[in-house]
């Protein structure tokens, strides 16, 4: 089924809270092809050394129903969605009609989690088990390597589950950033925050004042 001849299918109206949401091409960081990019708030698990501090909270972020989130990504014409966060599975009741629905629609979908498999809830399955690939685990600062692909700690798992991705191939050894700055010139920083990132965000921030 073409993109162009997806049913538009009826799905259970829910409610997420996110932080961002947006359309990225990076496969290194968040996938194959054109994808929406979606940044979950709250995280009940709290890694050491953790880049993303900024979405432990609960309820912080802007509330959006299931059916913007999909409305977005039809608009888009992207190949699937990347749930980022953020921890996406401590949402999953609201997760889940936008996966099920997303995956009726051929979009594909990537987890990012910090939980592992046996550590969910009947709820949190359901989104995992529908996911294409889940990178899971939670990272460990004493294991951190920036040259991994989605993982950021070498005890991280990627499962490649059936599907487009099945026999997909991780490909280590480089280390990506995507800098980006707003209307009103504040700096956002995606991806591996090494000490070269961190020099480069610093003296584009000098320049911005």
């Amino acid at each position: 089924m073409s993109r162009r001849q997806r049913l538009l299918i009826p799905y259970k109206i829910s409610m997420i809270n996110y932080y961002e949401y947006c359309v990225v091409e990076n496969e290194h960081l968040y996938g194959p092809g054109k994808r929406v990019l979606l940044f979950l708030q709250g995280c009940s698990i709290h890694c050491e050394g953790c880049v993303n501090r900024h979405l432990w909270d609960f309820g912080k972020g802007k509330n959006a129903t299931s059916e913007e989130i999909i409305s977005f990504c039809r608009d888009n014409h992207v190949e699937g969605i990347t749930l980022h966060g953020g921890e996406p599975l401590d949402q999953s009741e609201g997760l889940y009609p936008i996966v099920k629905a997303l995956k009726k629609e051929q979009f594909t979908v990537i987890l990012f989690t910090g939980y592992i498999k046996r550590e969910l809830n009947i709820s949190q399955k359901r989104v995992w088990n529908l996911s294409d690939i889940v990178v899971c685990g939670r990272f460990d600062l004493k294991k951190r390597n920036v040259y991994l692909q989605f993982r950021g700690s070498t005890n991280q798992r990627i499962i490649r589950r059936k599907g487009k991705y099945k026999h997909y191939q991780v490909q280590d050894g480089t280390t990506v950033a995507i800098l980006t700055i707003d209307l009103e010139g504040n700096l956002n920083i995606k991806g591996f925050y090494t000490e070269g990132i961190a020099k480069l965000s610093k003296m584009v921030k000098n320049s911005l004042n």
